[in-house]
């Protein structure tokens, strides 16, 4: 049997996820020495395909593992290529895309983010943080607020939030 996702339910499923995420804020969160335990514990593997040539990416990979991810970084000449077979929206492009767990997180995604995505498991494809912001992890040593969408598809993007790694 085969299930169809329809725009509707998409939607559905995020306006659910934002209500949990809004809900959730009032709670007391953990410490970032915390969830790099947690995330540690759990040895999430992170694939990031990148252009050989980018510091930045690397850069990433170097934050996302402080975070307790374990991160392979894939040099390629065929990002492009790689993007449109994971269903990247264009206008959510970013400088490299990586793989978690079967979710693609296109560009500099907090970790806070990506530990999100696994734990409630959306109904997505993925998550990202389109462009290069100067503000974002591995673009600077203090990264702050980042705006951070949902995708699944091309035309299937929503907003997930305003998060701080």
């Amino acid at each position: 049997m085969t299930y169809k996702i329809t725009r509707s339910y998409f939607l559905t499923v995020l306006v659910l996820i934002s209500g949990i995420i809004g809900c959730s804020q009032e709670k007391q969160h953990k410490t970032n020495t915390e969830d790099v335990a947690l995330a540690q514990s759990e040895s999430v593997n992170v694939t990031m395909f990148k252009n050989p040539n980018c510091q930045c990416c690397s850069k990433w990979a170097t934050y996302m593992e402080q975070n307790g991810f374990s991160v392979t970084e894939q040099p390629t000449d065929t990002l492009a290529s790689i993007k449109k077979q994971k269903g990247i929206p264009d206008k959510l492009s970013a400088c490299h895309t990586a793989v978690v767990e079967g979710y693609v997180v296109e560009g500099h995604v907090p970790a806070k983010a990506v530990r999100e995505l696994l734990k409630k498991q959306p109904g997505a494809k993925g998550i990202a943080v389109p462009g290069m912001p100067a503000q974002s992890p591995g673009m600077t040593e203090e990264p702050g607020l980042v705006d951070v969408y949902f995708f699944n598809g091309p035309d299937q993007v929503a907003y997930f939030g305003k998060i701080k790694p």
